[in-house]
């Protein structure tokens, strides 16, 4: 095959880039998603199972008293769940760019490959075991009597936190492959910054963690998704406005990385530092 014609790096026509990157991708995604599952029995009960445990976890911990009531109109059980559907959507999303290129370490620095192509790979496999959990919440939700419109509202913007989280990602890649330190740093994020996070609570107006929480990355997802799920107003403009900075931004985050490449090449795949 020759990559030459398809390099993201090199080719003259941005059309053609990302035409030929998406092409690629796919077919690198393929097998991935096939191979995902083919030695498991219960396939993906395994994307469906942390969900479970974590929520009967938190509702558990809610009934004992350890977690205060959230002041929303919602089903415990389905404010706890939504909030860890957040946050693994989210967490997956972070950690992109990073385990896309250590992935594929086998045959990236021998081969002249786009790197977009492996980036979004990696991006439609999240994208799959996301639907799953976001298909998962919403069936919950209607099992209790909550409205499709408000529903479908909701996991809309469940999903955009993958997005939101890719975003990030690809600005944090570099960094994260080049120093191993930043790699660890945002990997005990991802393991106890749910500890405090919107994802078990909810914020109360004048306390100190209300100011921690809104402040938390997953905040502009979990609780613009609460709301809607619960039926009350969210800011319509500045949730557009939101999202058109995300993409934006997402857009400028996919160049930083591609554009960091032969960095990355040399000093982590190559073995230069």
């Amino acid at each position: 095959m020759q990559t030459e014609s398809v390099d993201f790096d090199g080719t003259p026509s941005p059309a053609k880039q990302v035409r030929h990157s998406i092409a690629l991708a796919y077919q690198l995604f393929r097998p991935q998603l096939k191979a995902k599952f083919n030695r498991s029995f219960l396939g993906y009960f395994w994307i469906i199972f942390p969900i479970i445990v974590l929520t009967v976890a938190a509702h558990g911990a809610h009934q004992s008293g350890i977690m205060f009531a959230p002041d929303i109109n919602l089903p415990f059980f389905i404010f706890y769940m939504i909030g860890v559907v957040a946050w693994l959507n989210f967490g997956e999303a972070l950690m992109l760019g990073v385990r896309s290129v250590e992935a594929s370490r086998s045959f990236i620095a021998r081969v002249r490959f786009p790197m977009l192509s492996i980036v979004l790979s990696q991006l439609f496999a999240i994208l799959v075991d996301g639907l799953i959990r976001i298909l998962f919440v919403a069936l919950v939700s209607l099992a209790f009597g909550i409205g499709p419109l408000r529903v479908i509202l909701s996991c809309g913007i469940i999903l955009f936190g993958t997005v939101f989280g890719a975003m990030l990602g690809a600005f944090i890649a570099p960094f994260a492959l080049l120093v191993e330190d930043v790699k660890r740093i945002f990997q005990l994020f991802l393991s106890f910054g749910l500890l405090i996070s919107p994802v078990f609570f909810q914020p109360r107006p004048g306390t100190t963690l209300e100011t921690v929480l809104y402040f938390h990355p997953i905040a502009p997802i979990a609780l613009p998704a609460r709301k809607a799920m619960a039926g009350t107003p969210i800011d319509v403009p500045l949730s557009i406005v939101f999202g058109l900075i995300v993409l934006g931004l997402l857009i400028v985050a996919l160049r930083f990385f591609i554009k960091a490449k032969p960095l990355i090449v040399e000093r982590m795949l190559l073995g230069g530092r």
